[in-house]
C-alpha cells in the first residue's frame, strides 16, 4: 500500500500523520455524502433556539437545534475555539442538519456573553461554564458527545484535569496546548496597555501573528475574528490564561479522549495532536487528512459519525481504519 507522507512543520517524523491515497479518497467521499449544501444558518431566528444560560458572573449564549426527526442516537455539545464566530461553523453544521441535535456554546470571551464588570475569565471558570450548560439542559447522566475544537478543546481539557467536567464521549479536534499569542505580549504588554490602544493596534497584532500564514481559508477566519473581537474581553482573558499549558499536565486524566486532526496551518500545529494523545493515559488519535479549507467540514463529519452510535459502541465502524496505534510509541 502506497503511503503519502504529509509535509509536517517539524524536524521530527510522526507516522501517525500518514495516510494512503485510498483513505484520502474515502475521507472526501464521506464528507461529500454527509455534506448538505442547502443547510440553513443554524443561528437564524425560528430555526434554532437561543438561550442566555446563567453562569457565574453573568450569562453566555447557547444555540440549540433539535430536528423533528432525529436520525442519530445522541446529541452533540460543541465548544468552538477562541474568538470563533458561529458564521465560521456553517460547514460544520452542514453535516448535522436535520439529523442530529446540537448545542452550540459561545464561551465567555465571545461578543454575545453578558458578564459583570469583574467577571472571571480564567480556564477554571470557562470549564465550569461548560458543565453549567450541560446541567442547565439536563444532559447530565445522559448519553451525549462533548466536542471541542482549538481553544474549546483546551477548555474541555481543563475540566478533565480538574475533574469538574463530565461527558460520556469526549472528542477534541486540534486542541490548543497553550495560547497562540506571543508570550511576551501576554506577560509584559497586555497588562499595561490600555484597551483603547489595543483596539488601535489590532492591525499590527494581526500582521505579527498571521505573517507567513498561507492557508487561505483559515487565514481569512483568523483575520475576521481578530477584526471583530471584543477587545476588552480578549485582553482580560488573555492575561488570565497566559500561563496555561497542556503538555506535562495530562497524565492524571483517566477518561478516554479522542483526539482528532486532518489539516495543518500556522495556528493549528499538527505535530502537537499525536503528542497530546500519547501523553493521555487513555488517549486515542484519529487522523483523516484533507485540505485546510475543509477543516470544519471534517469536524462535522467526525461528530456526526460518533452521534450515530452509543457510548457503549466506542468508535464508529466508519472511523476505525483512521485510528492510529499509539501504544508502541507511548513513553
Amino acid at each position: 500500500m502506497t503511503q503519502t507522507k504529509l509535509h509536517v512543520p517539524s524536524k521530527f517524523y510522526f507516522p501517525e500523520l500518514e495516510i494512503d491515497e485510498k483513505q484520502k479518497q474515502k475521507v472526501q467521499q464521506m464528507m461529500d455524502q454527509t455534506n448538505q449544501e442547502n443547510a440553513p444558518f443554524f443561528w437564524e431566528n425560528g430555526f434554532s433556539k437561543s438561550f442566555d444560560v446563567p453562569v457565574d458572573d453573568g450569562e453566555i449564549r447557547v444555540y440549540h437545534i433539535k430536528p423533528k426527526n432525529i436520525l442519530s442516537k445522541r446529541p452533540i455539545v460543541f465548544v468552538p475555539g477562541w474568538g470563533g464566530f458561529k458564521e465560521h461553523f456553517h460547514d460544520y453544521y452542514k453535516s448535522l442538519h436535520n439529523k442530529t441535535e446540537l448545542y452550540y456554546i459561545e464561551t465567555r470571551e465571545k461578543n454575545s456573553s453578558k458578564l459583570n464588570k469583574n467577571a472571571k475569565m480564567n480556564m477554571h471558570q470557562k470549564a465550569k461554564d461548560i458543565q453549567d450548560v450541560i446541567n442547565y439542559f439536563k444532559l447530565k447522566n445522559m448519553d451525549f458527545i462533548l466536542h471541542g475544537t482549538c481553544w474549546g478543546s483546551a477548555i474541555i481539557f481543563q475540566g478533565l484535569i480538574e475533574n469538574s467536567l463530565e461527558a460520556p464521549t469526549i472528542i477534541v479536534h486540534d486542541p490548543m496546548h497553550t495560547l497562540w499569542f506571543p508570550k511576551w505580549i501576554l506577560k509584559y504588554v497586555a497588562p499595561v496597555l490600555p484597551t483603547f490602544l489595543v483596539r488601535l493596534m489590532k492591525p499590527f497584532f494581526q500582521w505579527m501573528q498571521l505573517r507567513g500564514m498561507k492557508e487561505k481559508v483559515q487565514r481569512e477566519r483568523a483575520e475576521y475574528f481578530i477584526k471583530h473581537a471584543d477587545v476588552g474581553k480578549w485582553k482580560k482573558t488573555a492575561i488570565a490564561v497566559k500561563d496555561f499549558e497542556l503538555f506535562g499536565n495530562l497524565s492524571g486524566i483517566e477518561k478516554t479522549v479522542f483526539v482528532t486532526n486532518g489539516t495543518v496551518d500556522k495556528v493549528h500545529e499538527q505535530v502537537n495532536y499525536p503528542k497530546i494523545a500519547k501523553e493521555l493515559p487513555n488517549g486515542r488519535f484519529i487522523y483523516m487528512e484533507t485540505d485546510e479549507a475543509q477543516r470544519e467540514k471534517l469536524m462535522g463529519l467526525i461528530a456526526f459519525e460518533f452521534s450515530k452510535i452509543s457510548v457503549e459502541e466506542d468508535i464508529p465502524q466508519s472511523l476505525k481504519e483512521f485510528e492510529k496505534d499509539l501504544d508502541s510509541n507511548k513513553k
